[in-house]
């Protein structure tokens, strides 16, 4: 069942992107990634679009894109960072690297 909540009008990145498969739920996660690519993310109007061109519930699609670590539902920035927090690398310091980096940056990790 599509959604009909909001406003399901599709720009025209969203049309290209669609036109592209057949209306087959097994498309999913191929057009999830082409929106990935496209926006950075997946954006709330993407996933309605999608919810309506593939007659699936906007829960079957966030349940995907929350199911694998690829996508994401918020813009990212540009440069992606990453300390690692193994054993390993805890011991050699790697939790005052991260310390250091959120003061500079003055970020919140989450």
């Amino acid at each position: 069942m599509a959604c009909n909540c909001g406003n399901n009008q599709r720009d025209e990145a969203m049309n290209s992107i669609l036109e592209k498969y057949t209306k087959d739920k097994s498309n999913l996660i191929q057009i999830l990634n082409e929106v990935q690519e496209h926006y950075g993310y997946i954006p709330k109007h993407a996933q309605m679009a999608i919810s309506e061109y593939l007659d699936i519930t906007l829960a079957e699609i966030y349940g995907v894109i929350t199911f694998y670590a690829r996508f994401t539902l918020k813009p990212k920035g540009k440069y992606n960072v990453a300390v690692c927090l193994g054993t390993a690398c805890f011991v050699k310091g790697s939790e005052k690297v991260l310390d250091k980096a959120k003061e500079i940056l003055k970020i919140d990790v989450g």
